[in-house]
């Protein structure tokens, strides 16, 4: 604040200085501010750890969500498969001995596929499961107008020019039920037109052996065989048995469960880290909060309680997790964890899911976390609006010291004009008396 020639009998310094002081009180209320915005953004932080927490607990909470599940094939170029859910675990033999395949009618040729007219007329298109539809083929309609006709129909058949590069009439109409199967049989009346069609390909269902018995489908999935899991056959080879199991996918379920430790350790870390001892460093800004301490001993509680069962694991530590006393990170051995899960995958999970023998870790934590942010009582919500009430004020406090400081300030500066008018007054009236007496009386005259 420049107030250098405003006062000419005052030093502009002194000014500034009265007007700083007055300053003080704002600039400290803009720093616990600041103070409170650094802690809500740390605290923010750590709802972001414990979604990613809850995220990983979505595949821990039931048995849908726990068991992983892989198809594995001896011949994957014959047949494999896929697992959703939970499935019945075991190996199957199949032969597939032919494959569903789409009618498919293919006209004879032409030199061109848009300029040579097919002819005109009428084209009738049967299908064995729906009503046949009509195409009207106009005066110099070519190939390419004629598959666009059907096409546009939009009546599961599709027709596309293929270009067989067979001299002279190279050009052919192809027409494909988009359906598969012995039902999907489509047949082409060309009536007046100068279209023939030949069956190229004949519409029949696949054809697979499953244990010995004779299994069909319209298309080349099953679906229905085995509950949860689909089967896709890729090929045909009759004489060949494949074998396909359905396991339990180790790799995938080990790692669900490091997902979690990963996640729940990160918890564990930042929230310990607000905690440093001073030696060690500065503690974080979360240090006084002990809504943070209430977080980590609920999370820590979920983790080991025994499970009633009858079940072979009844604790964490008996499948390769335990804590660790001096950081209090969780500790995987994930070969032990392997071990366990090939010795009683049934009892592993139980450790995690919630089932008839009570809930397991993920449930149990998980339902923590739904505690932690109930709108009304959770400790995430009600720390949040107890962050934004206290900025919500601070910055009404903070409005309202700014506006008093400016009517002191104003008020300073017309106390210092008024003191700076009077002090020229008197150093004016001063100069007359100096300049009126200053000089003495007049001359002494001589004479007598």
């Amino acid at each position: 604040m420049a107030l250098a020639g405003t006062f000419s009998g005052i030093d502009p310094k002194m000014i500034e200085g009265l007007i700083k002081a007055e300053g003080i009180p704002v600039e400290q209320a803009k720093k616990r501010r600041e103070k409170i915005i650094a802690e809500k953004t740390e605290f923010e932080k750590l709802q972001g750890l414990i979604t990613n927490l809850d995220s990983s607990l979505n595949g821990l909470k039931t048995r849908t969500d726990f068991y992983k599940m892989k198809v594995e094939s001896s011949h994957p170029d014959i047949m494999e498969g896929t697992v959703a859910g939970v499935a019945l675990l075991g190996t199957y033999e199949f032969e597939v001995r032919g494959l569903a395949r789409s009618e498919k009618e293919l006209a004879y040729g032409f030199p061109d596929k848009d300029q040579t007219p097919v002819g005109f007329g009428y084209m009738l298109v049967e299908r064995a499961d729906k009503e046949p539809f009509e195409v009207v083929v106009e005066p110099d309609s070519t190939l390419q107008d004629v598959a666009a006709q059907i096409n546009e129909a939009n009546a599961g058949v599709k027709a596309m020019v293929v270009n067989t590069k067979y001299k002279p009439d190279s050009y052919r109409l192809l027409v494909v039920s988009e359906q598969s199967g012995e039902e999907a049989k489509i047949y082409l009346d060309q009536d007046s037109t100068f279209l023939e069609f030949k069956e190229q390909v004949t519409g029949k269902n696949l054809d697979v052996l499953f244990e010995d018995v004779p299994i069909t489908d319209e298309d080349n999935t099953l679906d229905e065989l085995i509950d949860g899991v689909s089967f896709s056959v890729k090929r045909s080879e009759p004489g060949t048995r494949v074998q396909v199991s359905v396991l339990h996918d180790m790799d995938a379920t080990l790692e669900g469960i490091q997902g979690f430790v990963d996640n729940y350790n990160e918890i564990n870390n930042f929230i310990g880290g607000q905690f440093k001892d001073p030696r060690q460093g500065d503690p974080g800004k979360l240090a006084a909060d002990s809504s943070i301490k209430q977080i980590m001993r609920q999370l820590q509680f979920t983790l080991f309680a025994p499970q009633s069962s009858s079940t072979k694991f009844k604790t964490l530590a008996q499948i390769g997790i335990s804590t660790n006393p001096k950081t209090g990170e969780l500790d995987i051995d994930e070969t032990k964890v392997r071990a366990a899960l090939t010795d009683d995958y049934d009892s592993v999970a139980q450790l995690f899911i919630r089932s008839p023998n009570g809930d397991g870790v993920g449930e149990r934590m998980a339902g923590a976390i739904k505690a932690f942010r109930d709108p009304q009582s959770g400790v995430l919500k009600t720390r949040v609006r107890g962050f934004d009430s206290i900025i919500k004020s601070q910055d009404k406090d903070i409005e309202r010291r700014e506006r008093q400081l400016g009517e002191r300030e104003e008020s300073i500066k017309r106390r210092f004009s008024a003191l700076d008018s009077r002090m020229n007054s008197l150093k004016a009236q001063g100069n007359f008396l100096s300049q009126r007496f200053g000089g003495g009386g007049a001359p002494q005259g001589g004479g007598g």
